[in-house]
């Protein structure tokens, strides 16, 4: 089944179809392999994670349909476009490694000790 790829503006931008991505005219423009998008080439150019497909510098270029917020799916075309037929996928070339996400600043803080329901009776006690 296919369904839209929707950028930040709630542009339509791709159709992600089984295993290959099409233009919003249904043209084929790159493959999903595993969770590795490929041009038609077989260049790597980028990731396709959880409802989401990121560049080649973890950027997110869009997002599924149904993964987005209704106000950004509203302006989806009501229909898919008649789809091309599907060239035959080319020997894909090596793949990018992912760019790191960013770390946590370091040092971290000290963890605070579990809150105890009493910690306020205790107190009130001691003094």
């Amino acid at each position: 089944m296919a369904d839209w790829i929707i950028d930040r503006n709630g542009t339509a931008v791709l159709i992600l179809d089984e295993h290959c991505f099409r233009s919003p005219k249904g043209d084929v423009t790159s493959w999903l392999v595993g969770n590795g998008v490929y041009a038609l080439n077989g260049d790597h150019i980028g990731w396709f994670e959880i409802s989401t497909l990121y560049d080649l510098h973890n950027q997110i270029v869009g997002m599924l349909q149904h993964a987005c917020t209704p106000q950004l799916a509203e302006r989806v075309p009501a229909q898919m476009p008649a789809f091309s037929r599907r060239p035959h996928i080319p020997l894909l070339k090596g793949r990018h490694q992912r760019a790191p996400i960013s770390p946590l600043p370091l040092p971290l803080p000290p963890p605070r000790p579990p809150a105890s329901r009493y910690a306020g009776v205790i107190a009130m006690h001691a003094n």
